[in-house]
């Protein structure tokens, strides 16, 4: 795990431009894999932060995160295109970098694995409270008695008003 230093150094990051230049790895197949695993080590480390802070309920970090790991993502499916791309060309770089790009890839597997698990347990939760929250709006509704003014202006007891609920929200 990093340092709470380095979450705000990598928070506190330029922001990114308005229009986000594509992604280029360099020509040379080893440069090429370094910086690879570069990318993945970033992103690696961002979804590390992300699952953290969704097991300590963090939302503050969450959020502050999500730009960032964002830009990083973005780098990465755009460099992993271009590996893929270049595949041959990649084949040439030194067997002792592919098997490190090889093993960071298993590792970084594991963990979107556990971030993606993360994310659909607070999704859940989420939506399990927002389901509980229709219900105990509904049963307080149901509960209430409702005062009703009739045609003349005059209260009218024992009748009970209905109030629609848009469930849509």
């Amino acid at each position: 795990m990093k340092s709470n230093q380095a979450i705000q150094d990598a928070i506190n990051a330029p922001a990114p431009t308005e229009e986000r230049r594509k992604y280029k790895l360099p020509r040379d197949p080893n440069k090429a894999t370094q910086e690879m695993m570069k990318i993945i080590d970033r992103l690696k480390f961002f979804m590390i932060e992300e699952t953290k802070a969704l097991k300590d309920a963090d939302t503050a970090t969450f959020m502050t995160l999500q730009d960032n790991k964002l830009d990083v993502a973005r780098d990465y499916v755009e460099a992993m295109q271009q590996m893929m791309e270049r595949s041959e060309e990649i084949k040439k770089a030194t067997p002792t970098l592919l098997d490190q790009l090889t093993k960071m890839r298993e590792e970084f597997s594991s963990i979107a694995q556990e971030n993606h698990a993360a994310l659909e347990r607070m999704k859940n939760g989420m939506q399990r409270l927002g389901e509980r929250i229709m219900e105990t709006a509904r049963e307080t509704v149901k509960k209430e008695r409702q005062i009703i003014y009739g045609s003349s202006g005059h209260m009218q007891t024992g009748l009970k008003a209905t109030i629609g609920i848009n469930e849509s929200a």
